[in-house]
């Protein structure tokens, strides 16, 4: 989190200094250095504060919290959510029905169908065995497709047709790879809560991130509604297994590395996963699962569900309270509004937003644009900073 709020106010202080860039570079004497003087001080009468007073503000307030006894403090709160809803929560830190790692002998051809929380990719990926003289997995295609709002707010069938679609797209134009008739195998990360029945089923639950496919099918079953889509378009595949993006790269990661136990997402939005002992979490955690699988598991791969973390824990700055009180589901990912690809930018754009108004940043003028929402995205952000 510290490195994330450093990189947040590196980009940031760039963005309000170009102005003054020009002005400190500037001989003293120039027509255009004076022009900046009178500026400053036209602004700092008009507007109570200059820009370099508003930047100080910003830094002292995402900078307060960023010392040894806070941060211990946060670790320990954060510890006592952790074990408390390892017991009882509903929403996060859900046992999949992975019990048991790669071995690394696996092999074969199968499709993964990745759904991320901007992107759609889908992938032939083939496993050659963790002591293959070749690559132990090779992607023989892949193809993505951005997820952007209006697919954001496609709902139910919709959605899941616009997904079955681009794999038929993909398996029409590569139909070479795979030529069987046997039903293509599919792994389907799906980077949001889902509540596992089996290893290739989980009932839907809400999704955030500005989704609304799960609004009309809540507790559906999510394997049904991606081969039901599938089968409205003749897509020869079967569901194989349905796991979380954070459980997926710590699965990936363990077939190439046997000690893999812990993995996290840092992207759209943010999440962990972790190989647990059983013993560790709730007994109702698990649901109703055939005796078999208890009497076979000794560890289970947890998916966190961490962007729900940290409500009251973590600190936040008033731009953070102002995101919060206009997001659709206020406090239902605190973490992840915190970090994550999908709002840092907005972050920024809510700050540069107060500038403007408050330290009269680009003279007072708002640009066409800056006052729209999320107009101001995190990859621009960060293009900045780098």
């Amino acid at each position: 989190m510290v490195d994330l709020k450093r990189i947040l106010l590196n980009a940031f202080e760039m963005l309000l200094k170009l102005p003054f860039l020009l002005h400190a570079l500037l001989p003293k004497s120039t027509p255009l250095r004076q022009h900046q003087q009178q500026l400053r001080d036209s602004i700092l009468l008009k507007h109570g504060r200059t820009m370099e007073d508003f930047v100080r503000e910003v830094t002292r307030l995402f900078e307060a919290q960023l010392h040894p006894p806070a941060l211990l403090a946060i670790s320990n709160e954060l510890q006592v959510q952790f074990r408390n809803r390892l017991q009882d929560s509903s929403a996060c830190m859900l046992p999949s029905y992975n019990h048991t790692l790669p071995s690394g002998n696996e092999r074969g051809t199968i499709l993964a169908l990745d759904v991320g929380g901007s992107t759609l990719r889908v992938a032939l990926v083939e496993l050659c065995g963790r002591q293959s003289l070749i690559e132990p997995m090779r992607i023989l295609e892949m193809r993505s497709w951005t997820i952007d709002s209006s697919t954001r707010a496609l709902k139910s069938d919709a959605f899941f047709d616009w997904i079955a679609a681009k794999v038929s797209e993909m398996l029409e134009k590569d139909k070479h790879i795979h030529s069987n008739d046997a039903p293509l195998p599919i792994g389907l990360t799906w980077s949001f809560p889902v509540e596992q029945t089996s290893i290739r089923s989980g009932n839907l639950l809400k999704m955030g991130k500005g989704f609304h496919a799960a609004d009309d099918v809540l507790g559906r079953d999510l394997g049904e509604l991606i081969m039901e889509a599938c089968q409205r378009r003749n897509v020869n595949v079967r569901i194989d297994a349905i796991i979380n993006d954070s459980t997926a790269t710590l699965l990936a990661r363990a077939y190439l590395d046997a000690s893999t136990r812990f993995a996290i997402i840092l992207g759209t939005g943010c999440n962990a996963a972790i190989h647990l002992p059983v013993t560790i979490l709730g007994p109702e955690k698990f649901g109703i699962r055939p005796s078999s699988w208890h009497e076979k598991a000794t560890h289970v791969l947890v998916n966190t569900e961490l962007s729900m973390f940290g409500k009251g824990i973590f600190p936040t700055t008033p731009w953070d309270d102002v995101l919060n009180d206009n997001h659709q589901r206020p406090d239902f990912q605190p973490f992840e509004q915190l970090i994550s690809g999908r709002y840092l930018g907005e972050i920024v754009r809510l700050i540069l937003v107060e500038a403007v108004r408050t330290a009269g940043l680009f003279s007072g003028e708002m640009p066409e644009g800056l006052s729209v929402p999320y107009s101001l995205d995190t990859l621009t952000i960060g293009t900045i900073e780098s």
